[in-house]
């Protein structure tokens, strides 16, 4: 029985691993698990990395009827080591420039990253990620909003901090806009604060960027998948059972059932396992500006800020040097935004340099087996 619990709470991470970023809007929603199957040939996969440790890239879709496309409202990086037990989750901003490759319908152009999913779904997603951060992602997960609302009232809710009045009057104009989308009531939040939310407050939480910035928001985001994780890897069986029938309708992925449990038994045979959570860029290496009328976040540079999330990845002592294709992209960037290019920063040093007094990095969250 114990087995089969950690089984299950491992495969329900990997389906709602997304649950709090405010994925919402999913294309469709489908009955079962079900999802595109990729090509690798075209997903130009870093065959240098650590076989240890495994990257799944998480798309949050805006679908709505009044939004043109689906781009992805939210975009993680879940990265699982196996040899350590750690669970890393990374944040990419949504308006990050990047290299967006030649697709089926799509010529090469230089955009925000949340494009990719939108001309060339999670195949050119995937192969946008891999060629500008020279990662390895083979296997994507998408997750419909309700999801997140359905899994935290399933786990009784789960406990956040509302800040301050700002957080909490845009958390209840998003509520309003929630509970009739996905047709429920929950109530207005009445205080700043920690507090246990519902699924629909734990939502509109993630989702609101008004009070404050972007930044913020995926701040917002990793904070409530952390407490979901907390709750999920101490819940009973029946609550995994229940879990696993409410989240299955929700989600879209190109991972057999057969390889989520594979990641699973390994994974939980590890003795200790914590997550932590981190954004890219840094906010040191990367500016907003305003390119043809348009928003954008510029990487200062992109390769600096591939070093660096390679670090995180990987640790210190990864050796990794940006590929030549990078540093093509890279400079690219900085060409036709005036920026800097090469590689900027000490490769040396090690990552809680560029980390150190940084939104960009989260308190590390010890994942506890549940009695």
């Amino acid at each position: 029985m114990r087995l089969r619990k950690k089984v299950l709470s491992v495969v329900l991470v990997c389906l709602i691993i997304l649950i709090g970023s405010g994925a919402v809007y999913c294309f469709s929603i489908l009955r079962g698990i079900s999802g595109d199957r990729l090509d690798a040939d075209q997903l130009h996969i870093n065959q240098k990395l650590d076989k240890d440790v495994s990257n799944i890239a998480v798309f949050g879709l805006d679908g709505r009827d009044d939004i043109d496309g689906d781009r992805s409202d939210t975009i993680m990086l879940v990265t699982v080591n196996y040899k350590t037990g750690n669970v890393k989750a990374t944040s990419l901003m949504r308006d990050l420039m990047v290299k967006i490759p030649e697709g089926k319908e799509n010529s090469v152009s230089y955009e925000k990253v949340n494009a990719a999913y939108d001309y060339g779904g999670p195949e050119l997603a995937i192969q946008t990620l891999n060629e500008n951060l020279d990662l390895n992602i083979s296997d994507y997960v998408s997750i419909d909003f309700k999801c997140l609302v359905d899994v935290v009232d399933a786990l009784g809710g789960v406990e956040i901090n509302i800040p301050n009045e700002s957080v909490l009057h845009w958390t209840n104009q998003y509520i309003m806009d929630d509970n009739d989308k996905v047709g429920k009531s929950d109530p207005f939040l009445t205080q700043t604060g920690v507090q246990t939310v519902t699924g629909i407050q734990a939502l509109s939480f993630c989702r609101e960027r008004y009070s404050d910035n972007d930044y913020m928001r995926t701040k917002r985001q990793r904070e409530v998948f952390e407490k979901i994780a907390q709750k999920l890897f101490n819940s009973d069986i029946f609550t995994d059972l229940s879990l696993l029938g409410k989240v299955y309708p929700y989600v879209q992925t190109s991972l057999p059932l057969k390889d989520m449990t594979g990641y699973a038994k390994t994974f939980m045979s590890l003795n200790s396992k914590t997550f932590d959570g981190y954004r890219v860029p840094l906010d040191d290496y990367s500016h907003g500006d305003m390119i043809d009328g348009v928003w954008y976040l510029v990487p200062d540079t992109l390769a600096d800020n591939a070093i660096v999330l390679h670090k995180i990845l990987y640790g210190n002592d990864s050796g990794y040097t940006p590929s030549d294709d990078l540093m093509k992209i890279s400079d690219t960037i900085a060409g036709q935004t005036g920026g800097k290019t090469g590689i900027t920063i000490d490769t040396s040093a090690p990552v809680e340099r560029y980390l150190k007094d940084s939104d960009n990095e989260n308190v590390v969250v010890p994942v506890e087996d549940a009695p």
